[in-house]
This record gives structure tokens, sequence and C-alpha cells, in this order.
């Protein structure tokens, strides 16, 4: 979980690298295709045994995770600092169990008060660096949080009867289908002409951001439950604000810093928290 976590913070680099020479939808169109398809052909007899049941299952949330990407990239092409980005999105981890109880039904425990209340104050502190001004890029971010957490939640009970590979594979190509129909729409055709550096950019996404890092993800989700894998959010925004700071020498303000470390203490309370109730149970049982 740790190697996905720094696989994914990097990711928000070569995304942000690649932004500044394809377009959003385009960009997204090109690394989930090209993906998928290697993903597909390594798999393709796991994928040939699919049922037409499972297909559909897979389908559908690519199409979720597709729209959460969607949301998330037009919020990353319009962010000015990653490292924000990156703790906003985060909030995922702390939409996991509400979204739990909406989808399955799952109590919510006392343990997700507080730390809620951390990641709002936290989110607060964010928008009020502006005169309390909700920025385009925040909105955006914050909604692919929502829709992430969902996809979380549903794929981490899915996960678990079907091949990892699979899901990898289909939702990868789920996602890039969705991006390239919304770019023919939206977008002008993309000019490949854009210079070696900003290929590199992509290929970097493509085979770090998104070949290894969603497949070890997806094994991941196969041996823990949601809220636990849900740790990976915690590691995420931190590396990504290191790298930023690395290789942007990018600065946050000081309600930025506040902001972000309510959410990140927001998130860590409420894994030690359901962690403290794990063990009582445990204890309890025995």
């Amino acid at each position: 979980m740790v190697s996905v976590a720094l696989f994914a913070a990097f990711g928000w680099l070569f995304s942000q690298q690649a932004l500044q020479s394809f377009s959003p939808f385009w960009f997204l169109a090109l690394r989930f295709l090209s993906a998928g398809i290697v993903v597909s052909i390594v798999a393709w007899r796991t994928l040939a045994s699919l049922s037409i049941a499972q297909w559909s299952v897979c389908l559908r949330l690519g199409f979720v995770m597709g729209v959460a990407l969607l949301l998330w990239v037009t919020g990353l092409s319009h962010s000015r600092h990653l490292g924000e980005s990156a703790f906003i999105a985060s909030l995922a981890v702390i939409y996991v169990p509400i979204i739990g109880r909406f989808i399955y039904g799952t109590k919510i425990t006392r343990s997700l008060l507080f730390p809620l209340l951390l990641a709002i104050t936290g989110l607060a502190t964010l928008m009020l660096k502006n005169g309390f001004s909700v920025e385009k890029s925040q909105l955006y971010l914050l909604i692919a949080a929502l829709i992430f957490a969902a996809h979380f939640v549903v794929t981490a009970t899915v996960v678990r009867s079907m091949p990892a590979v699979a899901i990898t594979a289909t939702q990868m190509l789920s996602v890039g289908v969705v991006a390239l129909v919304m770019a023919l729409i939206n977008e002008p055709l993309q000019n490949m002409d854009v210079g070696m550096v900003a290929w590199q950019w992509m290929v970097w996404s493509i085979f770090v951001a998104s070949l290894l890092r969603f497949a070890i993800q997806t094994y991941a989700m196969k041996l823990t439950s949601a809220n636990n894998a849900g740790m990976i959010l915690v590691l995420e925004p931190v590396f990504t604000v290191l790298i930023a700071s690395w290789y942007l020498d990018e600065t946050l303000s000081f309600s930025q810093w506040i902001g972000c470390g309510l959410i990140f203490s927001a998130i860590v309370v409420y894994q030690y928290l359901r962690l403290l109730e794990t063990r009582s149970l445990v204890s309890g049982s025995s």
C-alpha cells in the first residue's frame, strides 16, 4: 500500500506536467486506453473467461471511475497548487464510510464524527484563503473525491469474487472510452506533435501512475477492507506535497498548511479510531 501511495503521488506530478501539452480529456483518453490495452493483452485469457454479468459489473464500475477522473483531471487542470489538490482529493477516505452507509447500509460509527469535523474545518480553511470563496478546481476535486469513494466502496466488495487483473483492464478501457467520447464532444482534436518531453510525461502516467499503481491497488484490496485500504490516501497527499516541493519548488501559504494539516489529521485520527474499534471487537469476541 505504501508503494501504491508513492506511485499515486508521482501520478499527480506526471499528470500536471502532461496537461501543459495535452488537453484534459484527451490526456485521460490516451492514458487509460493505452494502459487498458496493455493490461488486456496480458490478461486476455482471464477477460475471455468472464461471464456477461461480470462484464456488466466491470463496465459499470469503469463508467463511475471515468466520471470521477473526468472531474479530477478538470480540477487538476485549473489547480495552482498540486499539494492542496491532493489533500482535497484525499477526503475520499472520509467519504468511504458515509457512502458505504448509503449503498450497503453499513453502520456509521462514532469514530467518524470527530475526523469529519476536522476535515470540514480543514476544507473551510483552504477556502478561506481568498475570503471564503470556492475555487473551480476545489469544487471539481471535492465532487471527484465523493465519486471516488463510491467507486472504492463498491470495488472493495466486487473484487473479492473477481480476478483483480480483469477489473483493472475493463475499468481502464471504460475510463478511456468515456474520456474519448467527452474529448470528441468538448475539445478540439489533440495535436500529437507536442514534443518528446510531453510524451515522456504521458508514458510515465501510463506505466507508473496507471498500470503499476492500479494493478497493485486492485490486488491489495483483495487482502483488506475498504476502510483499511483507504490508508493509501493518508500517505498520497503527503508524498505529493513533498514531490511538488522538490520538483516544482511549490510552497503553501500558512492557511493552506493549516487546512491540509487538518485534513491529514482527520484521516489519521479516523484510521486510528477505527483500529481501536477493531481491536476492541476482536478482544470482545475472544
